[in-house]
């Protein structure tokens, strides 16, 4: 199937600033909007501006019709990855300067337990190895600065994600994630169990209940549609993402969305910040290859696990929270923010270097090659990689929509062999050596490999992309990869490609006028626009631009 192309337009940045409302000559100017004293931030994981096109996300378009749209933002930064634009959001740094840059990370300054120097895998993080890294880079989260005049709530499936996005926090802040739980099974006498999720994290309130029986605690062991290739290399194996066939027990983004709409309603006043991240477009994206998702033509179709059901989900539960806003009057003092922590590149035939490999999450194997510190050894790389490997200076690597290195040897002579050797992997477009605070080109461009529109993204965006992740912990090398090509699974994340990068940026509050912000917003701009917003003054200066939107008159 041919996927659809959304083409944003390149511009020139421009800073943009609200406008003093006009009048008649000796007219009295018209009294300005309060600035908002709350923030709902929404991040629809892996939600490209294509993927709103095609499925016609209606919630999300209206908020991007009568809220404050950028249509030439984007992401901004790679890894585009989950574990990483998390943490960007909510502290307005790049990811060199952050603590970790993507789904690798060289632990150069010992913060972790283990060797130093160790290498580790970021997206099996939890608190405990985020906050040291978090507290080195010094930036405070959006969470610090609200938890002041109220409570802040992190609500994600995801636990890498909801720390991320909440940062290390304090007393008054809340993280809601999935873990696990065992539980008698419902009428049986014998002492039989069943796996199940259920909420936990951090300052959790008690009506969101991991109680056996509660509303939040969901369905685990089912695996619908997806034990098939090419699902199975990443497959959905219980209610964490997925919204399951209980009603009463709905998980995925329903269940993150339950749990806001709790909060809301307990604490009514007393929250001042809400953060929730929805994982179910991102877990269909991966599974199917996003846009180009065979849906009804799926050997045994559960429409569950599939994209059209799964951004209809998400765009239902944005609706819901807008709706519970203006319902209970707090929409006026709110400012909400709807972003996507990456969008997905979604692999042409003949463009996808993984390995089909049989059994589930097979796609581990593709994702990474080595021996990090909070994992197993996976040691089955696909054999696009085989001629790195077999130098035997291949500490760690992850592959997605790009290709990234982290070499054992990092001597000159070395480094160049392995960027040999990457530049002859299929579909590579340019290998990238850290320098520094940069990244230098080290090969020609293989301008061959792209279409005309993006030729012009990579000519104007490929090195301020690669360059946000160059920092000691960041990847070795990096090789840039064409449109439309993965080494991991079918639709995936990370590289600088446009439908990867062109992901939506929207502010919304009844107080802000429809005008739109004309300048390249960037991921990394939210926190710092949000604060000028509120009229917070940061107490760290964050690598953001902090933009003041557009307020229409009382």
């Amino acid at each position: 199937m041919a996927r659809r192309r959304l083409l944003v337009p390149l511009a020139a940045l421009a800073v943009v600033t609200s406008l003093a409302a006009a009048g008649s000559p000796g007219a009295a100017a018209k009294p300005k909007a309060s600035p908002p004293d709350k923030v709902v931030v929404i991040v629809v994981d892996a939600l490209s501006k294509e993927i709103v096109e095609k499925y016609h996300m209606k919630n999300v378009e209206k908020l991007m019709q009568q809220g404050v749209d950028t249509p030439n933002g984007y992401l901004g930064h790679t890894g585009s990855v989950t574990v990483v634009t998390h943490n960007v959001l909510t502290t307005g740094m790049q990811p060199k300067h952050m603590g970790w840059t993507n789904e690798g990370y060289r632990d150069v300054d010992g913060l972790l337990p283990g060797p130093r120097g160790g290498l580790w895998l970021t997206s099996n993080f939890g608190a405990a190895q985020m906050t040291p890294l978090q507290t080195a880079a010094g930036a405070p989260h959006l969470s610090d600065y609200l938890d002041d005049t109220g409570k802040v709530f992190t609500v994600s499936p995801k636990a890498y994600a909801a720390y991320g996005l909440s940062g290390p926090g304090s007393a008054s802040t809340s993280v809601i994630t999935f873990g696990s739980k065992t539980c008698p099974v419902p009428g049986d006498t014998t002492g039989a169990t069943q796996r199940r999720r259920a909420p936990t994290g951090v300052n959790v309130p008690a009506y969101i209940s991991a109680d056996c029986g509660s509303r939040y605690v969901v369905a685990r062991d089912t695996i619908y549609d997806t034990g098939q290739l090419p699902a199975s290399l990443y497959p959905a194996t219980d209610d964490r993402y997925v919204v399951g066939n209980d009603p009463a027990h709905r998980g995925g983004d329903v269940w993150a969305t339950d749990a806001v709409l709790d909060i809301m309603g307990h604490e009514q006043d007393g929250w001042s910040g809400i953060f929730v991240s929805l994982p179910g477009v991102d877990k269909a994206a991966h599974m199917w290859g996003g846009v180009n998702d065979p849906e009804g033509a799926t050997p045994g179709y559960d429409p569950m696990t599939h994209m059209e059901y799964a951004t209809r989900t998400a765009d239902e539960q944005v609706g819901r929270i807008m709706r519970a806003l203006k319902d209970s009057g707090e929409l006026d003092s709110t400012l909400v923010v709807l972003t996507a922590d990456h969008g997905s590149v979604a692999a042409e035939a003949g463009h996808f270097h993984g390995t089909l490999g049989a059994g589930n999450d097979y796609g581990y194997y593709n994702w990474y090659y080595g021996d990090p510190e909070n994992d197993v050894f996976y040691d089955k790389p696909q054999p696009a990689l085989q001629p790195l490997v077999a130098t035997g200076n291949l500490g760690f690597a992850y592959s997605d929509s790009s290709l990234n290195v982290w070499l054992t040897d990092q001597a000159p002579a070395k480094v160049e062999q392995a960027a040999t050797l990457m530049k002859a992997m299929p579909d590579v477009t340019a290998v990238w050596r850290r320098d520094g605070d940069r990244f230098t080109r080290v090969t020609p461009v293989q301008y061959q490999l792209m279409g005309k529109a993006e030729r012009a993204w990579f000519d104007a965006k490929a090195q301020e992309l690669v360059d946000t992740q160059a920092a000691p912990y960041g990847p070795d090398l990096v090789a840039t990869l064409r449109d439309d090509t993965t080494y991991s699974v079918l639709g995936d994340h990370g590289g600088i490609q446009r439908s990867a990068q062109q992901v939506p940026i929207v502010f919304a509050g009844s107080y802000l006028s429809h005008r739109d912000l004309d300048a390249e917003v960037k991921s990394v701009d939210i926190m710092p626009t949000i604060l000028k917003a509120m009229g917070i003054t940061p107490t760290f200066t964050p690598d953001g631009t902090a933009y003041a939107l557009p307020l229409k008159n009382k």
